[in-house]
């Protein structure tokens, strides 16, 4: 009786002990499977972070022809460009301003810089009828002598020669006179008389700005890439020579443009003056 008493005592902390791990085991299992949120929740949260995701993903996407371009205008580096792209939302001008600020745009530096060496280059169209003479100034001679600043002042007479209403080299350049001429021009067109003063001026004033644009070289699309301007082509050259460059000034020749010829008459007129019946 006494061992029988002794032997259920020993199976007595067992089976609390027993009991005890299948509570615990119950309490772990069960924190396990008891969600934090439920299912349909969970889904709207990984859907809507998903999409966020997604969407940032796809703001950020900056395309290489748009950091080419930034990268031609400004002669930042790749990574630069593209993070100035990003930080803009793909804005090329505000790229632009956004590495100006951050001191980034090599090109817009060296233009501080002086540019005292370079060459007189020129360009004779097919048929010797129209020639341009252009200075265009690098920093050393050695980039003077240099195959690829050569290409670039032999696009820029080209350029000049293919311009015909180009007159001056930047907007800086365009005198008062100039303006003023324009605008008598504007003034006398048959689309404006009837119109009260006031109104006239204000379109005036809107042409005027265009026209000026037409008579700055820089300002103009680049003949060899429409895409880019001429001043955005020499800032590429600028940041790919590693040296300033700059358009000095340069002059325009067309066959027979200072000669004042005589108006041809008229076989009636020969006529006429021959019988003395004029």
């Amino acid at each position: 009786m006494l061992a029988r008493h002794s032997a259920c005592a020993a199976q007595r902390p067992q089976q609390r002990l027993a009991r005890g791990s299948s509570v615990v085991r119950g309490v772990v299992q069960q924190r396990r499977v008891q969600p934090t949120t439920s299912p349909a929740r969970s889904s709207v949260v990984s859907f809507a972070s998903r999409s966020v995701v997604l969407a940032a993903a796809e703001a950020q996407k900056i395309s290489a022809k748009d950091v080419k371009a930034l990268r031609d205008a400004t002669g930042a580096g790749m990574m630069d460009a593209k993070k100035a792209l990003q930080e803009c939302n793909g804005s090329i001008e505000e790229a632009k301003d956004w590495l100006k600020k951050k001191g980034m745009a090599s090109a817009d530096k060296k233009q501080g810089r002086v540019a005292a060496e370079g060459g007189i280059f020129s360009y004779v169209h097919l048929g010797s009828k129209l020639g341009v003479l252009c200075e265009v100034n690098c920093e050393t001679d050695f980039v003077a002598r240099g195959e690829k600043f050569q290409e670039v002042a032999n696009d820029i007479a080209m350029q000049i020669a293919a311009s015909p209403s180009v007159e001056v080299v930047s907007l800086e350049d365009v005198s008062e006179e100039m303006l003023d001429r324009e605008r008598k021009i504007e003034m006398e067109k048959e689309d404006l008389q009837g119109k009260p003063d006031e109104i006239k001026a204000k379109i005036v004033d809107g042409r005027i700005g265009k026209i000026a644009k037409t008579l700055a070289l820089l300002e103009q699309p680049f003949i060899k890439d429409t895409n880019m301007s001429v001043s955005d082509y020499v800032k590429s050259a600028t940041a790919e020579i590693g040296e300033k460059i700059a358009v000095a000034r340069f002059t325009k020749f067309e066959l027979g443009a200072t000669i004042v010829k005589e108006e041809k008459k008229s076989f009636a007129e020969e006529i006429a003056e021959v019988t003395g019946k004029a």
